[in-house]
């Protein structure tokens, strides 16, 4: 038994499938037979045309002309007479391996492409730089897994996963994943929770001790990558199994309900996505609305920046689907761990600490623009509530807004339409919370972020294992800021939501009700679950258990009240 870190629950039972990657040397070597190079090269060429050809009808079939055209987009470039003649002239003219000609032409397009002003041809430097990575790949024989195209039932095993691979992930067919690296707050953890699939991370050395195509069993409730095991074990998890997914059946009672206490008290209940390809999980699980749209993910998913049109259809698909009910959109929250290949940032001792988020929009202007102005056009569609990341200071959130209403007195000039929407701020600093009286006089709601406020309130990084203790959320230091900022939103008549991973803890969603929260945001498939417990509970009891807590001295403390206090 391999133990590791649960993050999404659940039980699966599968054959091994592992990702594996492979780095292929570009180096420049010298070679003697020119003809078996170019012979590989077009070898490498017809097999890519092959598997792109499977993904276009694939992508068809599942996602509908537009995904597809990616593929056929992909397919031109392999195609393009110039391309080719001019890696075998490099491999002919000096006698240089394939590789190393192939990494030299491409360059030189990719940097040629992206100089241009034409916004479409700099948009073709992304699609030559994923056809380079698996031209290399069939010229070496290694093997690629298309996790889009995953056909059979597997569990997937990786070293790690980023959040463009997990959101390609189908649990149709990918049971459940495990991975040596990871927490309970990383990406591909938080999708895993959104696609309802058991996730176990932080697994080490899984990648030498499980074999391809190797049953094991995967326990998203404790943690555990059972390997060996007998048929006795065997049924007792099939039972399991089958207990986990008659539980969540019967939840489906839930839809239609009011989100509300007890007592009639009404909450919001909303759910957190990365894309609009995540709409149907929001849709199914009768979720009140949307906390938490995390646009990073667009950017993640791209090889260059994504146009302003790109990025208004996204948005005008999620607000139209969605309308009347409201949509909370953050902006860019690049920076810390998530970083985008494409844009240069020096090299920062401590990245968490340093021009991410709102920092690194208002620095990259330009870009920010961008996004604002997709987001406000877009608004026309449904009800859009505009979110800005990581704000420490009243100045940043007032030049955060001046540039939103910069980019409004624009689109008048140009008659282009736009609705009323409001403008809020993830509260995710401590300095936020101590001056959240001064901030609600500027804002229309309040989102607070409890992963890094929990992150920078107890000082630890909450990706280093070697201080997960300190991850902390019933801590009554995170408690009380909780407090104070639902304090001050209420003074100013402005709402608060938390959109962190407490919002969707069944033990946190009530005592953050009773600390003055007025929405909860989470991973979808945990909305009927939160209505279920919430509907129990009377919120003037929760008001005083709350009170109670902010007394206590340790998070120990706390979970021993609410253990008496709160019965789940």
């Amino acid at each position: 038994m391999i133990k590791g870190t649960p993050v999404s629950e659940g039980y699966a039972i599968g054959k091994v499938l592992k990702l594996e990657d492979y780095l292929i040397d570009t180096s420049k070597k010298t070679i003697t037979d020119i003809d078996l190079e170019i012979q590989k090269f077009d070898e490498a060429i017809e097999k890519t045309k092959e598997q792109l050809s499977n993904l276009y009808q694939l992508a068809e079939k599942k996602f509908g002309i537009e995904t597809a055209k990616i593929f056929e987009a992909h397919l031109l470039i392999t195609e393009d007479p110039e391309i080719k003649g001019a890696v075998h002239k490099k491999i002919k003219n000096e006698s240089v391996n394939l590789s190393y000609a192939l990494k030299t032409v491409v360059s030189g397009f990719i940097d040629l492409f992206q100089a241009l002003d034409d916004e479409y041809l700099r948009e073709r430097a992304s699609d030559l730089m994923d056809v380079f990575n698996r031209i290399l790949k069939n010229a070496f024989d290694i093997k690629i897994i298309d996790l889009a195209a995953i056909n059979e039932k597997v569990i997937l095993i990786a070293h790690d996963l980023t959040p463009s691979e997990t959101a390609q992930i189908d649990p149709k067919y990918v049971l459940g994943f495990a991975t040596e690296t990871g927490g309970k707050t990383s990406h591909s953890a938080i999708i895993a929770r959104l696609l309802g699939v058991p996730a176990v991370v932080g697994a080490k050395d899984i990648m030498k001790l499980l074999k391809n195509g190797q049953e094991i069993i995967l326990d998203g409730i404790l943690g555990e990558i059972i390997d060996d095991y007998d048929d006795e074990i065997k049924s007792l998890y099939i039972k399991k199994e089958k207990a986990y997914a008659l539980a969540n059946k019967a939840l489906e009672k839930m839809i239609g309900i009011q989100s509300e206490t007890k007592d009639g008290h009404q909450i919001t209940l909303a759910g957190n996505i990365g894309s609009s390809k995540d709409l149907n999980h929001i849709l199914d699980n009768d979720a009140d609305g949307i906390g938490l749209y995390r646009t990073e993910f667009l950017y993640l998913d791209h090889q260059t920046f994504p146009t302003e049109e790109e990025q208004f259809e996204e948005y005008k698909r999620v607000l139209e689907k969605m309308n009347p009910k409201p949509v909370v959109i953050r902006t860019l929250d690049i920076g810390g761990d998530k970083n985008l290949p494409y844009l240069k940032m020096p090299s920062e001792m401590n990245p968490f600490l340093g021009k991410r988020a709102i920092r690194l929009s208002l620095d990259e202007k330009e870009l920010f623009k961008t996004q604002l102005r997709a987001l406000i056009r877009a608004s026309v569609y449904g009800n859009l509530k505009i979110m800005f990341p990581m704000i420490a200071t009243l100045s940043e959130f007032l030049e955060a807004k001046s540039m939103v209403l910069s980019i409004q007195k624009e689109l008048d000039s140009k008659n282009i339409k736009y609705k009323a929407f409001e403008l809020g701020i993830m509260i995710e600093i401590p300095s936020a919370a101590l001056m959240a009286d001064s901030l609600a006089k500027h804002v229309d709601f309040f989102s607070i972020g409890t992963n890094d406020l929990i992150q920078y309130t107890m000082a630890a990084d909450r990706m280093n294992e070697s201080v997960g203790y300190l991850y902390q959320p019933f801590n009554p230091a995170i408690l009380k800021l909780i407090k104070m900022v639902t304090d001050a939103a209420k003074k100013h008549n402005v709402w608060t939501s938390v959109c962190g991973e407490m919002g969707g803890d069944l033990n946190a969603g009530p005592i953050l009700i009773g600390l003055g929260v007025t929405e909860l945001s989470m991973t979808p498939t945990q909305v009927l679950k939160m209505r279920k417990v919430i509907s129990t509970m009377n919120h003037s009891d929760l008001q005083q258990i709350a009170l109670n807590v902010l007394e206590l001295e340790s998070e120990e403390q706390v979970l021993l009240e609410l253990k008496k206090s709160i019965h789940i």
